[in-house]
């Protein structure tokens, strides 16, 4: 199923104006162009749906990557390379160098525990990243990732994998704040075996593109994720979302719920895929978005997917998409609220039910600070 929305069609993300934006500063005869963001099975081709094609410089340096808490593993970064991504092998090139990053472990020595981490790009020629997570069996850990400024500009790409083991639960936050000079990539992938439990939270309120894939495998029995997704797209952000769970094990389940707003000229494509392999029965997926369109030359491309090999399954998948009805503007209209306030009102109660799950106080508040400060800079002529 296909949902596309947009009153005045704008170039696709993965088409020359979207290249172009990505070309920063450096030497432009090391860009390579990578095909990211993959579908599991083609489809709708001629609308440009079923991948991303991205330019972008794989000779760059370590992004700055502080951690406040965790524990060094025994183990190396290689040893989570057959762990796939949402961004896909392509982006591979990207990490192969000159990251900068970390491999921690969960166990029953820091269950409970929250890791911090805050992810800042290095330089105008672009920088990389990584964190990687071996969870142990019975271990709980939470890991809230903060994407802050570039004060240079260019592009940051970061990727963070996860091997989730039997009872093991990681619950992962992912904040973007970067400002409207900088291309993040996100890269997250995790492999959950019996009974493991891989929860993510997503809130997208930065004022450049975001490129973000999330792969997810529900390898043993009885394992689950749960993903919450929120952006704001204003002005001319392209937000690029690829959402991949492949159910492996039998009785395995995954709920994906995304809700966002686009305002301005703002493109955005949510491709969401649920895929029922052969032995995974007695399986639940289900996939929902939610959005809402404030501006005349937005462009919305929402593509539910759900693939089965299997007969006894059971999965759903829908989209909302439109703007705000006459009734909610009366009422608003009633209360002497002009439709200006309305709608600021309403995309601020979007992301603040998301960000209220976050549960690291500190975090809440820095969410809640720079969504206003986004809203003020939307305010302002493109």
């Amino acid at each position: 199923a296909v949902g596309i929305c947009g009153r005045d069609e704008q170039p696709d993300p993965s088409g020359d104006e979207g290249k172009h934006r990505l070309r920063r500063c450096g030497d432009m005869e090391n860009i390579n162009e990578m095909k990211i963001n993959k579908l599991p099975a083609k489809t709708w081709y001629w609308l440009r749906m079923n991948d991303t094609a991205l330019n972008w410089n794989p000779d760059m340096a370590g992004c700055s990557v502080k951690i406040d808490g965790g524990k060094e593993a025994d183990k190396q970064a290689s040893d989570f390379d057959g762990i796939e991504t949402g961004a896909g092998r392509d982006a591979d090139v990207l990490f192969a160098q000159q990251a900068a990053g970390s491999v921690l472990v969960a166990d029953e020595t820091n269950k409970g525990q929250t890791v911090h981490v805050l992810i800042n790009g290095t330089g105008a020629n672009g920088s990389s990243g990584y964190v990687y997570v071996q969870a142990d069996a019975g271990s709980d850990m939470t890991v809230i990732e903060t994407f802050g400024e570039n004060a240079e500009g260019g592009s940051l790409a970061f990727r963070t994998r996860f091997n989730i083991e039997k009872d093991a639960h990681i619950r992962l936050v992912q904040i973007f704040m970067q400002d409207e000079n900088t291309t993040i990539l996100n890269d997250v992938g995790s492999e959950c075996a019996e009974n493991g439990q891989f929860d993510v939270l997503q809130i997208f309120i930065g004022k450049g593109n975001l490129y973000n894939g999330v792969r997810t495998e529900l390898i043993g029995k009885r394992a689950s994720t749960n993903m919450d997704i929120g952006y704001l797209g204003q002005k001319k952000q392209v937000i690029d979302i690829n959402l991949v769970v492949n159910h492996i094990g039998k009785k395995t389940n995954c709920s994906i719920q995304v809700d966002g707003t686009l305002k301005d000229a703002a493109q955005k494509i949510f491709r969401g895929s649920i895929d029922f392999k052969t032995g995974s029965s007695d399986s639940k997926g289900a996939e929902t978005e939610n959005v809402l369109l404030l501006g005349d030359d937005v462009v919305n491309k929402t593509i539910p997917l759900i693939l089965c090999a299997e007969e006894n399954v059971e999965g759903s998948h829908g989209a909302t998409i439109g703007e705000l009805d006459e009734d909610t503007l009366f009422y608003f209209a009633s209360r002497g609220i002009d439709m200006e306030t309305a709608e600021d009102m309403m995309t601020k109660g979007k992301m603040e039910v998301l960000y209220r799950k976050i549960q690291d106080e500190d975090t809440e508040k820095l969410v809640e600070k720079q969504l206003a400060e986004v809203m003020e800079y939307d305010r302002q002529e493109l």
